[in-house]
């Protein structure tokens, strides 16, 4: 109906492989999202889209979804106009939905802006990943306390959050958490950027050790053989970022080359 329009919104996407090049085979995309032409890096055998909302952000109850495809020996960049604002929600939930399945062989890079939740705002968000034998991934998300320029740090109702990768339809990673700003310690004032990082390729495990000693301040883990996990924690925007691009870039690399 006319009045779920830019409400309740989907976006689908299927990449594939022609002639060596990665090339988006399918896709569908009702407001808030737009698609537009996938775009050419240096390596010109992968496809760079970047996701697009045509609206200010989420409000309360509106629920989008997202979900991706790799195909087999597809390799594919995903990123995003801009950071993701939840607006002021009122009782109701903003809820997203994201889904992505990289196939045998194929190549994926998701690489978000920060979802920042305004002042009396709720939202909710689930990430599913599933990934094949020999597929590569990078992943990274993050999150503002607010908007922490205009005092809003930590002034949003509530956050959830759940975020799981499955390899043959089985859990190997699954990252769950509440925020309810009014109920946690004070220290949670001290943490106003995370970023979270998913790495998923055979030499996993000594990329850990490679990064622990780039960015000691960092956590990270590898959960089980191919997966590495990096969290990034700041409370200046400079920092975080800063911190975030040399995370980026050197899974990036990893990613790219193994």
């Amino acid at each position: 109906p006319l009045t779920e329009v830019g409400r309740r919104g989907r976006l689908e996407l299927v990449f594939g492989v022609r002639d060596d090049r990665t090339i988006l085979l399918d896709s569908y995309c009702e407001v808030p999202f737009k698609i537009t032409r996938p775009l050419r890096d240096c390596d010109a055998s992968r496809a760079h889209l970047i996701l697009m909302h045509c609206t200010a952000g989420l409000f309360g109850g509106d629920e989008v979804e997202v979900n991706v495809t790799v195909g087999q020996g597809a390799r594919v960049r995903i990123t995003q106009q801009s950071a993701s604002r939840i607006h002021p929600s009122g009782d109701q939930w903003a809820v997203q939905r994201s889904r992505y399945r990289v196939d045998r062989d194929g190549e994926l890079e998701v690489l978000l802006e920060p979802i920042i939740p305004f002042a009396e705002s709720r939202f909710r968000q689930s990430t599913e990943i599933d990934v094949a034998v020999g597929a590569r991934l990078l992943f990274w998300e993050s999150l503002m306390a607010g908007r922490i320029g205009r005092g809003e740090s930590w002034k949003f109702k509530e956050l959830q959050s759940e975020t799981s990768l499955r390899r043959n339809n089985r859990i190997v990673y699954l990252d769950r958490f509440q925020l309810i700003p009014e109920l946690q310690p004070s220290s949670m004032a001290d943490s106003t950027y995370v970023g979270t990082a998913l790495y998923w390729g055979p030499d996993a495990d000594s990329r850990v050790k490679d990064l622990h000693e780039m960015l000691p301040s960092a956590g990270m883990d590898s959960p089980v053989s191919g997966l590495a996990a990096v969290r990034v924690v700041a409370e200046e925007g400079p920092c975080f970022h800063r911190q975030a691009e040399k995370v980026q870039t050197f899974l990036r690399v990893a990613h790219t080359t193994s």
